[in-house]
């Protein structure tokens, strides 16, 4: 894959050379992604007070600041370690990368947790300098030449100038058998010209003997008049892939889909703010044969991957007109062919949108050639009908557990919906986690001040502990009541 980004940059050059240069860094609204965006934004506000944390039917069993670094992203937990990445990105407007953390403050914490009430740093999975590593997955590997191996994935997004191909990006893997000794293993390199993988998730086809990786890279179908092929992907390929990980050493990707290849859709088309429409969170179901990406504003996208190479549109969810879009991710129920998603959408309102913040659908796959919601949950504060003070009270991530959805909602904090009644969800658990400011200093490079930004949450299914990550305290253990 190195050889292949020298010979696309010998391109790029030569494209350059016969009358054709490549544009200059588009500004932040071109390059950033739109929880980026809003970070950003919400840096330049003044939050003043601290607000205390919060908790119902859940207590705090160990907390760890991760060196009081902030910056904090994803969380994972496997083997009695958690594992919580970082992100970062370039604000173009100022020219600046104040918002990208360099080693050895960035990279995936490792901490061992297995005295959950006394958590210790024990390494730390380290990207490439001028990158971010916000999503993480760990899993023992059941086929390949490193069968019953800890193997460590995290999506690589460039900080910098995307093209920039001295910068790596993609998905890069580790070998975490030794969580306090790993050892890199390779990367899938997305190549020129996007910043990488943000969201992926792991999957095994036991039916294949294979393992895969199901990534989102986005913006590669976007417009970009410095392409020889008009799009941002010099190769052509879609926003979501499928990566052959079985060797972890040499990871190979084995097909793409996009809105604009395979439907013919404009990736520019949105609705509401932040309207575009590009692929974000990958779902597979359980045995790998269906693949449901968040693909924003386009709605949720499902895929019959029973070929992974040659994956097959089965169906695509239409918000309404008052509705944002804003498909971010989703979590499915395998045994009930239920899809949990999650609408991270920042702004509160606006003409013709409904009021308040993104929340949690509920759909129905029986049939996911038509799926159909069957309903949603809304926090009090996501409604937008009172001021619940600063904050982003919009829903992040939801992961099912058993009938339990355990959903990260930025200033929200954590929130546990009982869904065994899947057409009347109610809410059976919280843990708001007092706001912090982001540590690192300068002053300058604050963010999110004063707010609780409660990014990733994750269970223990062996011990039933409740991992969650916030980006400016860290990592919070916690431990249901009832």
């Amino acid at each position: 894959m190195r050889r292949l980004l020298i010979a696309l940059a010998i391109g790029i050059l030569s494209i350059a050379t016969s009358g054709i240069t490549l544009a200059a860094p588009d500004k932040n609204s071109q390059e950033l992604l739109p929880g980026e965006q809003q970070i950003l934004s919400d840096s330049q506000k003044t939050f003043s007070g601290t607000k205390a944390g919060s908790a119902w039917n859940m207590e705090v069993v160990g907390h760890d600041s991760i060196g009081d670094r902030g910056f904090n992203g994803d969380v994972w937990v496997h083997a009695g370690y958690a594992y919580v990445g970082h992100w970062g990105f370039q604000d173009w407007a100022s020219g600046n990368d104040r918002f990208c953390p360099e080693p050895p403050q960035s990279g995936v914490a490792v901490i061992d947790v297995r005295a959950p009430s006394d958590p210790k740093r024990a390494a730390t999975l380290q990207n490439p300098a001028q990158t971010s590593a916000e999503d993480v997955v760990v899993y023992r590997a059941p086929y390949g030449p490193l069968a019953g191996h800890d193997i460590a994935a995290s999506g690589i997004q460039v900080c910098g100038s995307r093209f920039d191909l001295t910068i790596p990006r993609g998905l890069m893997l580790w070998d975490v058998t030794d969580p306090a000794h790993p050892v890199t293993l390779g990367i899938y390199e997305t190549g020129c010209c996007t910043r990488g993988v943000h969201e992926f998730e792991i999957g095994q086809r036991t039916d294949l003997g294979r393992t895969f990786a199901y990534v989102s890279v986005p913006y590669s179908e976007r417009a970009d008049a410095s392409s020889p092929n008009g799009m941002r992907d010099l190769l052509g390929r879609g926003d979501a892939r499928i990566i052959d990980i079985t060797d972890p050493t040499q990871p190979f990707e084995v097909s793409t889909f996009g809105i604009k290849k395979d439907l013919g859709l404009d990736p520019a088309s949105g609705q509401g703010c932040f309207a575009i429409s590009f692929g974000h969170g990958m779902t597979p179901s359980a045995d790998g044969k269906l693949l449901v990406v968040s693909y924003w504003d386009a709605g949720f996208i499902a895929l019959d991957v029973t070929t992974p190479t040659a994956p097959k549109f089965l169906s695509r969810t239409i918000y309404a007109a008052s509705a944002d879009g804003d498909a971010h991710s989703a979590s499915y129920d395998d045994a009930r062919k239920l899809l949990f998603t999650a609408d991270e959408d920042f702004c509160k309102g606006g003409p013709g949108i409904e009021p308040g913040w993104g929340y949690m659908r509920i759909w129905d796959y029986s049939n996911p050639r038509a799926p159909r919601q069957i309903s949603s949950f809304k926090t009090t504060n996501s409604l937008g009908s009172s001021d619940p003070g600063a904050g982003d009270y919009v829903i992040h991530n939801p992961l099912v557990v058993g009938t339990d959805i355990y959903i990260s909602w930025y200033t929200d904090g954590v929130r546990v919906v009982d869904a065994s009644d899947a057409r009347h969800p109610r809410e059976v658990a919280y843990f708001v986690p007092p706001a912090g400011q982001n540590p690192v200093k300068p002053a300058q490079r604050s963010v999110l001040t004063n707010t609780t930004q409660v990014w990733g949450v994750v269970v223990d299914e062996v011990t039933g502990l409740v991992y969650a990550s916030d980006m400016n305290t860290g990592l919070w253990i916690l431990r249901r009541t009832r």
